[in-house]
């Protein structure tokens, strides 16, 4: 796994659109339009596995980008709500674009039957993970 993440964070052309949100910035953004939103900012946190206060920093440095906007909950202002602002809807689709124009690249020379078998595993890979973090923290999102 280890010599997988350094070749694809090697493979990275220096495209803007490809670099243009950190790791962070990116899956905060990928969750919140992909998995229903807007997100209470414990809830993400959980999901992503990270700290309240750690995601509550991103979401503010997110905030004054323009990428986020943060609302109280209509039956609850102790709770903050985050949802994508058109800006972090346009950025993130844009990097999620370029991201795909290097994979297919990557797998140019590929039948279109390997690249859906390999995302169909990648699937199973990232499921038997979230099993695992379950199994070993009941805490742990799903």
């Amino acid at each position: 796994m280890a010599v997988l993440v350094r070749l694809l964070t090697a493979a990275r052309p220096r495209d803007p659109e490809v670099t243009s949100l950190d790791r962070s910035a990116y899956l905060i953004l990928y969750e919140v339009l992909h998995h229903g939103g807007p997100w209470a900012l414990q809830d993400l946190a959980d999901r992503l596995q990270v700290d309240l206060s750690t995601l509550s920093r991103q979401a503010s440095a997110m905030e004054a980008k323009g990428l986020l906007e943060r609302h109280d909950a209509p039956n609850d202002s102790r709770v903050h709500l985050i949802s994508a602002t058109q800006e972090g809807t346009l950025r993130f689709e844009a990097m999620r674009t370029a991201r795909r124009r290097v994979y297919s690249d990557i797998l140019g020379d590929w039948q279109e039957d390997d690249r859906r078998r390999l995302a169909d595993q990648l699937d199973r890979f990232n499921d038997a993970i979230r099993q695992y973090q379950q199994q070993s923290s009941p805490h742990a999102p799903t």
